[in-house]
């Protein structure tokens, strides 16, 4: 049957298609009553046992009764449809979102009726004159991410047990992304979230207040207001894919805590709706975003402990001031490792090195994963290395750009 158009040409639904609902049917006797109760919904299959008018409506009923008595008895009279379906869940590495799998983990879709279904995603927060800048947007995020952790840091205090803790950090979770759901819908909203911050929650609460109270420093702080401003849009909202770098950002950049596994689990319970509502919130004006390096060169070369200073430029340009260092002037940089203590397997590339105040003597490189020196080279351009090493009689400035 040809599908049907309503005025406005729409397509209009048939009664075959999906969804379906699959009933389970009880048979007293497997022996005598399963071929006497198919050849009795056999005779739903034919258009002349349902109304006539209009013939072409009794018909499609009729192919409906078909496919379903079609189904059921090759199946070997097994309606296989009403078989229990397990449902996996996970927290996906990668989009930082809730998904489930019905098909043994072969492919995985997103969470059914999780907490991100009854937040209102709302008009993005520049263009509905709710925020001026997506700076101001950010800076939205970052005061109702610390909203959650003054909630949670509450909770410790108030909360005598486990699950009382649990249902008390969802309920920051709320607070935070400004969701108002009715008591009837809290039940289901508690029993979805709950298992995806469950691991989280135990090691939270047994570390304790003090522990996830010292957690957030303001370094950390700025950690997560950075990875707020350098993936959302220019109209202040944030699509799917700028929620996952946003949240991978955060997952890569913050140390490890019992606190860090509760807020990435917080990211995900709310996904992108819920940082969207969080970015709308309204709380903040003429928020200031000059701190924040958006390129992926960010945060790759450090001064060693007691030497000269190093500043990021912007556009993976560093520049490098040397220091006194015994007789003479010298710059030290180590590559992705701000841990204090050198690191052979902490490597990097440099693209350039240009002199801009006085002049280097010499300069030369520890090795990537055997840390051997090499002094002095002619280049320091496209070498592999754990550390470079300039210096010079006078005092020197230089700028680096990385890979």
């Amino acid at each position: 049957m040809a599908p049907q158009k309503n005025k406005s040409g729409f397509v209009l639904p048939q009664i075959v298609d999906p969804p379906r609902k699959c009933v389970k049917i009880w048979i007293p006797n497997e022996v005598y009553h399963r071929g006497a109760f198919w050849g009795a919904i056999f005779e739903l299959c034919q258009a002349y046992n349902w109304q006539q008018n209009p013939p072409e409506k009794a018909r499609e009923v009729a192919n409906l009764w078909f496919d379903i008595w079609s189904e059921a008895t090759r199946e070997n009279n097994d309606m296989t449809c009403c078989d229990d379906v397990q449902v996996l869940k996970r927290i996906n590495p990668v989009t930082g979102n809730v998904e489930q799998s019905s098909n043994g983990g072969a492919t995985w879709t997103p969470e059914a009726g999780n907490l991100q279904s009854v937040i209102v995603t709302p008009v993005p927060p520049v263009t509905s004159g709710v925020a001026a800048t997506k700076c101001d947007a950010a800076t939205n995020v970052s005061g109702q991410v610390q909203v959650w952790i003054d909630q949670v840091s509450n909770d410790f205090t108030t909360a005598v047990s486990l699950l009382e803790f649990g249902l008390a950090v969802i309920q920051a979770i709320l607070v935070a992304v400004l969701t108002i759901l009715s008591a009837g819908a809290l039940t289901p909203i508690e029993a979805v979230v709950l298992p995806t911050i469950g691991a989280a929650l135990a090691a939270a609460w047994a570390a304790g207040k003090a522990a996830f109270d010292a957690y957030w420093t303001t370094d950390i702080k700025d950690d997560i207001f950075c990875a707020a401003f350098c993936n959302i849009s220019d109209d202040g909202s944030y699509t799917d894919a700028q929620f996952s770098a946003f949240w991978n950002k955060c997952n890569s950049d913050l140390p490890a805590s019992p606190a860090k596994m509760l807020f990435m689990g917080f990211l995900s319970s709310v996904g992108r709706a819920g940082l969207n509502a969080m970015a709308a919130s309204g709380a903040s004006a003429d928020g200031d975003c000059s701190d924040c390096h958006c390129d992926d060169c960010d945060n790759i070369l450090y001064a060693p402990p007691g030497t000269g200073a190093i500043e990021y430029l912007g556009d993976c340009k560093y520049r490098l001031t040397s220091f006194a260092d015994g007789g003479q002037q010298s710059v030290y940089a180590w590559f992705n490792n701000s841990t204090g203590t050198f690191d052979p397997n902490a490597c990097g590339t440099i693209n350039t090195v240009v002199v801009t105040t006085g002049a280097i003597d010499g300069q030369g490189y520890n090795e990537c994963v055997t840390g051997t020196l090499h002094n002095p080279v002619l280049s320091l351009v496209g070498i592999p290395m754990a550390q470079a090493y300039l210096y010079s009689s006078a005092p020197f400035v230089v700028e680096i750009t990385v890979d």
